[in-house]
């Protein structure tokens, strides 16, 4: 009988460790120093990076259930516009009483910050999210600067 308790004891502790060791995915930084993930960031845009980008920033938190990506790179605007075609984006302003979980991207108190790379919005930029999934990705164009921010909550 005493090992049959052990064992019932056992088999949530063991799934309790296994949980707790679980990992999703690499985080990345653009402050760590390291070559940038660059397949790692073009996964996260949905197109491979023009030869001609330049100052990419990215912090890609990805070993949690719940992961937050924020990306800022220069990149032509024609890139810009080749991802809106290729992804079927959707304007946000057309979808965002619809969404669930909205990050409201024009209302961050935090964005503009001196060491803040996400900038935010400005009121005449158009903001495009994907619109199949629960959690969007918002993408925006400002300043000849991508900006892509998700995060699930």
């Amino acid at each position: 009988m005493w090992k049959n308790q052990k064992l019932i004891l056992l088999i949530p502790l063991f799934f309790l460790i296994g949980c707790l060791n679980l990992n999703f995915g690499n985080n990345y930084s653009h402050q760590n120093q390291q070559e940038p993930p660059l397949e790692v960031i073009e996964k996260w845009l949905g197109a491979p990076l023009p030869s001609n980008y330049s100052d990419l920033k990215y912090e890609i938190i990805s070993d949690t259930p719940d992961p937050q990506v924020r990306i800022a790179v220069n990149v032509p605007k024609e890139y810009f516009q080749t991802l809106i075609n290729q992804k079927n984006l959707v304007k946000y302003d057309e979808l965002k009483n619809k969404l669930p979980y909205d990050l409201k991207p024009r209302e961050w108190q935090e964005s503009n910050q001196p060491k803040d790379f996400i900038k935010k919005p400005l009121p005449s930029t158009t903001i495009w999210i994907t619109k199949n999934e629960f959690y969007p990705k918002y993408l925006w164009y400002q300043q000849q600067r991508l900006y892509l921010v998700y995060a699930s909550r």
